[in-house]
């Protein structure tokens, strides 16, 4: 599990495998601790923005419910199986928080947790 933290948002944990992922696209992949401010907060968020912006782009690799928007529910459907979550929906609370960080001149650390 990494743990994210920012004095100007509330804090939240990942499994490692899946905020490898997020920390890969905003350039820090291979790091289990490390922390961004100043112009690498703003850097950071355009690089995550943007490499979602091409998983959402890339058809070869998204869900095919998520392309055609498709989110309709029957009461036919199994509920017992787990929904995957999408990258964009995984990278939701990290964005805001490099947002709210940048926009006070703060920063965002990440460690093992």
């Amino acid at each position: 599990m990494i743990k994210f933290y920012s004095e100007e948002s509330a804090d939240f944990v990942m499994l490692d495998s899946s905020a490898a992922q997020l920390l890969t696209m905003m350039g820090y992949g291979g790091s289990t601790e490390g922390a961004v401010n100043g112009a690498t907060l703003a850097t950071a968020q355009e690089r995550l923005i943007a490499a979602i912006a091409r998983e959402q782009d890339n058809p070869a690799s998204a869900n095919p419910d998520e392309q055609s928007g498709s989110d309709d529910w029957s009461e036919d459907e199994d509920s017992d199986e787990p929904e995957a979550v999408t990258v964009s929906a995984r990278t939701a609370p990290l964005i805001a928080m490099l947002r709210r960080a940048s926009d006070a001149d703060g920063y965002v650390m990440w460690r093992s947790a």
